[in-house]
C-alpha cells in the first residue's frame, strides 16, 4: 500500500515564499525555512540546512524529517554518520545541493571528517512512491588517518519500536528483542552486533497518523585504488535509544564476515584505507502507513504468497514466527479481525496476542500460492465497565497471586537486554480518565482479583475497592469518584516539565498526555518538548477540556554536542512562554550547540522579555559534593547535568563563592549583552523521583540564594511516558485568582519569577513571615513565622523543618491541619525556608511508587535593618 499524492518531483530549498507548501507536519517534524525538501509527491523528506544544528554536530545537512506528504505522520527524529563509531567525530556537512530529473529528484550533501570525504545522495523516484534511496560515497584522503569503522545512526530515543531482521538469512532475525549497544563499548560488539540487513521501526499504533520505517542496508562495497572490489561486512545494531548499521572498512581475514567475534575484533585496529580507496553504501528507507512490520516486509517479499487470515477479535496483534520460534514479521488485525502478510515458502506459527492477557499460537505451512488461514478464535474477553463523568486515575493491583495488569501496551513483546537487566516496553497498570465522553467505556482484564485505587492528585481523597474478574464475564467497576479533601485557595498547581510526542524522545500522543494530566488533577500544563516549540492549546480545544486545564507554550533547550566552548555540552533548560514559529526550523527553538547559556538567555530575552527560563536537572546525584574524593577529578559529568561540569571540566562548588577560580565562569558577563551563564529565573530542585539529585540540587540552590542569586526553586515531573508520573512533583503558585477560568498567563509567570512558589509531592503548605508570603520581603529584626500543613488522609506529613539562610534550626513534629507559629529573630538580612516530610504509607506507595511525601518553599526574605534593600547573608563559611 502507498499513500497517493501528486506525481511532482521536488528537490529545492525551503524559503519563506514556499514554506507553507513544503514544511512538513507530524510529532517529530523539525524542518523549516532554510532546510531542503525532497519529494516525489508521495513521500516527503527534509534535509537540514548547513546552518542548522543536527543531533551530534553544530552543522546540519542531515535527514531530519521523513513521512508521507500532507499526512502529518513524521516520526523520524534524525540521523548522523560517525567515523570510527565515535559521537565525537560526526561527518560534518559543508554543502548541500538538489536537482530534479525526468523520473527522480535528488538532494546531495558533501562533507567529511578526519581522513575521509563523504558524499551522500538522497533520491526519490516517481515509480517507487514509498522508498527513499540513499547512497553514501566515502573517499580516503591522501596523507590523512585511515578509517576503520563507519557508523550510520538513526536516532530513536525510545520513540519508535525496533524490529531487526535478515532478509538474506531469516533464521538470524531477532525481531523485537534487542541488545543494548549505546551504553556498551566496542569490546562488546560481538554481544550486540547482528548479522542483519533490515531494521524496522514502528510508531505507536495509537498515534494520530501511525507510520513504519524500514531501513535496509542493500550493499557495502570497497573499491580500491588498484581496481579491485570487495564486499564489506556490516552489522545491525538496535536498542531503544538508537538504530545503526556498522560497517568495517576492510573485509575480515578470519571468518566469512557472517559473525563478528574476538578474532575479528582484533583485526579492526589494523583495518585501513589507502589514498584513493573508496567505499559505497547503498541503503533504502521504506515507508508504510500504519504501525506493522508487515507493512515493510510485504514490500521486500512482494513476490511471495499472500497469506490472509482472521482473528475473532479486531485489534489483536499477530506475530508470524518461523517454526523454531524465530520472529519473521508482525501485523495487526483490523477492526473486523482481518490480517494478511506476504510469506516465502516454509513452516510458520501464528502467535496472536490480545488485550486482557490472551495469547494463542497456531502452526501453518505456506506454499507458493496465496492462501487463507482458518479463523483464529480467541477466548471471550473479560470486560470491566469504567466509571464515567469525572476525571480520575485508576491504578490496578493484583491480589492473591494475580499479576498487575497492563493497559496501553503495544503487545509486541519489545525488550532491550542490558548487562545485568532488561527493559521492556509494556503498558502501565493505570487508566487515565478525563471525565468526558472521549474516555474509554471499558477495560479488558485477565481473570483474577484486583484492588483498584481512584485518585485525582494530592488535593483529593483516595478511593479503593476490590474487584473480581471472571473469564469471559462483564463486570462493572463501582468506585466513588475522588473528592476534594484539601483546600488550596490562593494557589494553582503546575508542572513545568512535561513531554509528549513532539519531543524527540517521547511517543505519547498529545491527547493522551492531556488525559494523564487531567486525571492527576494538575491545573497548568507547561509544554516543554525537546528542541521544538509546542503549544497544547489546540489539543485541549479539540478534547473540549479547557475548563479543567490551562496551558503555556514552551520548549526544552537541549544541549547534546560537546564543543570548544562547551566541552561537556550546555545541559538542558526550559523556557516559557515562547511563541511557536510555524515555518521555522524546529518551530523556532533556540540554537544552543557551541554556545554558552548567556548567549541563549540573551536570545530568549530578545524574543520575549517576559519569558521564564528554568535550569533542568543540573545534577543527577550527589557524587561530587564538596570535599568528596571525586571532587578534584577532571570529570566530564552527564551530558545533561549542567552543574556537574559547567563547561570547564570541574563541578560547581557550592561551598565556594561564585567569584572563586572554579566558579567564576558562571558569573562572567557577556561583553555585548551583559548576560551571565547563571542568569536563570528558576532551577529544578526536584526532578521526578530522584532523591539523590534533590540533595545535591538543594545544596546548590541554597548556595546561590545565600550569595544573592534569587533563583526560584521548582519541582517537576520531567515525565515522558505513561509510566512516569506526571504532575508530581508539582509546583503550587500563589495567585489571587486561582481558577482555570480566571487563569492569566502573565500574572502566573510573574508569580513564579517572584518566587511565590512551593514544590510538593503531596503535603500542602500555607506559610507567612509576619504579613509576608513566599518570595516577599519582611522588614525588621524579628517576625512571627506561621505554618499550616495540610494533607489528604492518605498522605503523611509529620515533620516540619525551618531553615534560616540555608541552615536548619531544628525539626518539629506537626499534625495535619495544625497551625504552628514561631518567633524568629535576625541579626542581619536573611531568608527563611520551610520543609515538611512524611513517610509513604501503603496506599501512597501504590499510587506514587518511589516517591515520598515532601514539600519545600521558596524563601521569604528578611530586611533586618529595614533599609529597603536585601543584602545576601553570604555562605555560612564566609
Amino acid at each position: 500500500m502507498s499513500v497517493a499524492g501528486a506525481a511532482e518531483l521536488v528537490a529545492t530549498r525551503i524559503t519563506s515564499e514556499n514554506a507553507a507548501q513544503y514544511v512538513q507536519a507530524g510529532p517529530d517534524a523539525a524542518g523549516g525555512i532554510g532546510d531542503w525538501i525532497l519529494s516525489n509527491g508521495s513521500v516527503c523528506a527534509v534535509i537540514s540546512g548547513i546552518a542548522h544544528e543536527s543531533e551530534l554536530s553544530v552543522r546540519g545537512g542531515t535527514l531530519i524529517d521523513l513521512g508521507y506528504c500532507d499526512r502529518a505522520d513524521d516520526h523520524y527524529v534524525g540521523a548522523q554518520d560517525l567515523i570510527d563509531s565515535s559521537r565525537d567525530t560526526p561527518v560534518n556537512i559543508e554543502r548541500v545541493d538538489g536537482k530534479v530529473g525526468p523520473s527522480s529528484a535528488v538532494i546531495r550533501s558533501f562533507g567529511g571528517q578526519g581522513g575521509v570525504i563523504v558524499e551522500t545522495s538522497y533520491r526519490l523516484d516517481s515509480d517507487e512512491p514509498d522508498k527513499l534511496f540513499i547512497t553514501k560515497h566515502l573517499t580516503q584522503r591522501d596523507g590523512e588517518p585511515s578509517v576503520a569503522l563507519y557508523t550510520s545512526i538513526f536516532f530513536n530515543y525510545y520513540s519508535l519500536v525496533p524490529f531487526v531482521a535478515s532478509t538474506i538469512d531469516p533464521s538470524r532475525s531477532n525481531g523485537f528483542v534487542q541488545e543494548s549497544f549505546v551504553t556498551r563499548g566496542p569490546t562488546e560488539i560481538a554481544t550486540f552486533a547482528r548479522t542483519a540487513d533490515l531494521i524496522v521501526a514502528l510508531s505507536p499504533a495509537d498515534a494520530d497518523a501511525p507510520i513504519t520505517y524500514g531501513w535496509q542496508m542493500v550493499s557495502a562495497r570497497r573499491s580500491n585504488a588498484d581496481g579491485s572490489v570487495a564486499d564489506l561486512p556490516f552489522y545491525a545494531l538496535a536498542d531503544f535509544s538508537a538504530l545503526s548499521f556498522l560497517a568495517i572498512t576492510e573485509p575480515f581475514v578470519t571468518g566469512d564476515g557472517a559473525d563478528i567475534g574476538l578474532l575479528q575484533l582484533l583485526e579492526v585496529p589494523f583495518t585501513e584505507l589507502a589514498a584513493g580507496d573508496e567505499i559505497t553504501f547503498e541503503e533504502v528507507l521504506h515507508l508504510a502507513p500504519g504501525a506493522d512490520v508487515a507493512g515493510i516486509t510485504d514490500r521486500i517479499y512482494t513476490n511471495a504468497a499472500k497469506v490472509d487470515g482472521r482473528v475473532s477479535e479486531g485489534g489483536a496483534v499477530v506475530h508470524v514466527d518461523l517454526n523454531d520460534g524465530t520472529p519473521f514479521t508482525q501485523t495487526t488485525a483490523d477492526g473486523r479481525g482481518a490480517f494478511s502478510a506476504r510469506l516465502p515458502t516454509g513452516a510458520y506459527a501464528l502467535r496472536v496476542v490480545a488485550p486482557g492477557g490472551r495469547e494463542l499460537s497456531v502452526p501453518f505451512q505456506v506454499g507458493e500460492s496465496d492462501m487463507t488461514l482458518e479463523t483464529v478464535d480467541l477466548d471471550a474477553p473479560s470486560r470491566v465497565a469504567l466509571p464515567q463523568g469525572s476525571p480520575m486515575r485508576l491504578t490496578f493491583k493484583g491480589l492473591d497471586g494475580t499479576p498487575d495488569p497492563f493497559f496501553g501496551g503495544n503487545l509486541l513483546g519489545a525488550v532491550e537486554l542490558r548487562d545485568d537487566s532488561s527493559y521492556r516496553l509494556t503498558g502501565v497498570n493505570q487508566i487515565f480518565l478525563m471525565g468526558t465522553d472521549k474516555d474509554p467505556a471499558f477495560a479488558l482484564l485477565p481473570p483474577g482479583k484486583y484492588r483498584v485505587y481512584a485518585t485525582r492528585g494530592p488535593e483529593y481523597s483516595l478511593e479503593k475497592v476490590e474487584l473480581s474478574v471472571v473469564a469471559g464475564n462483564d463486570t462493572v467497576l463501582n468506585i466513588p469518584k475522588p473528592s476534594v479533601v484539601v483546600e488550596t485557595a490562593g494557589f494553582i498547581s503546575a508542572d513545568f516539565h512535561v513531554h509528549s510526542g513532539p519531543s524527540f524522545d517521547t511517543v505519547m500522543p498529545r491527547a493522551k498526555r492531556v488525559a494523564t494530566y487531567l486525571a492527576e488533577g494538575a491545573e497548568v500544563l507547561v509544554a516543554t518538548e525537546h528542541e521544538t516549540v509546542f503549544d497544547f492549546q489546540p489539543t485541549i480545544d479539540r478534547l473540549e477540556v479547557g475548563d479543567y486545564v490551562a496551558t503555556i507554550a514552551g520548549t526544552e533547550i537541549t544541549g547534546e554536542v560537546g564543543s570548544d566552548r562547551t566541552p561537556y555540552t550546555l545541559g538542558h533548560a526550559n523556557a516559557f512562554p515562547v511563541d511557536a514559529q510555524a515555518l521555522a526550523f524546529r518551530r523556532g527553538a533556540f540554537a544552543n550547540e557551541n554556545r554558552r547559556w548567556r548567549e541563549v538567555i540573551a536570545d530568549l530575552r530578545a524574543r520575549r522579555a517576559d519569558s521564564l527560563i528554568q535550569l533542568n536537572h543540573a545534577r543527577w546525584d550527589d557524587r561530587f559534593a564538596p570535599g568528596s574524593p571525586a571532587w578534584e577529578e577532571d570529570w566530564s559529568g552527564d551530558r545533561a547535568a549542567y552543574f556537574d561540569h559547567m563547561g570547564v571540566g570541574r563541578s560547581y562548588n557550592a561551598g565556594e563563592i561564585l567569584g572563586s577560580d572554579g566558579n567564576r565562569r558562571l558569573i562572567d558577563p557577556d561583553p555585548v549583552t551583559g548576560k551571565r551563564d547563571i542568569d536563570f529565573d528558576a532551577m529544578e530542585v526536584m526532578n521526578g523521583i530522584s532523591r539523590e539529585s534533590e540533595i545535591a540540587l538543594r545544596r546548590d540552590w541554597l548556595s546561590l540564594v545565600s550569595q544573592g542569586e534569587k533563583i526560584v526553586a521548582t519541582a517537576n515531573s520531567d515525565s515522558h511516558t505513561a509510566s512516569q508520573q506526571v504532575g508530581l512533583p508539582r509546583n503550587m503558585i500563589a495567585v489571587e485568582e486561582d481558577t482555570i477560568e480566571a487563569f492569566d498567563e502573565a500574572v502566573f509567570v510573574s508569580a513564579v519569577q517572584q518566587g511565590r512558589v512551593y514544590g510538593t509531592t503531596g503535603p500542602m503548605l500555607e506559610v507567612t513571615l509576619g504579613d509576608k508570603g513566599l518570595g516577599e520581603m519582611v522588614a525588621g529584626g524579628s517576625a512571627e513565622l506561621t505554618v499550616k500543613v495540610s494533607s489528604a488522609p492518605w498522605i503523611d506529613a509529620s515533620i516540619l523543618t525551618i531553615s534560616v539562610n540555608g541552615k536548619a534550626l531544628r525539626d518539629f513534629p506537626v499534625a495535619n491541619g495544625e497551625v504552628v507559629a514561631f518567633k524568629l529573630g535576625f541579626e542581619k538580612d536573611s531568608y527563611v525556608t520551610v520543609e515538611v516530610a512524611g513517610d509513604p504509607g501503603e496506599d501512597y506507595a501504590v499510587v506514587y511508587p518511589e516517591f515520598k511525601p515532601y514539600a519545600f518553599t521558596n524563601p521569604i526574605y528578611v530586611d533586618a535593618n529595614s533599609d529597603g534593600v536585601w543584602t545576601a547573608p553570604g555562605l555560612a563559611t564566609q
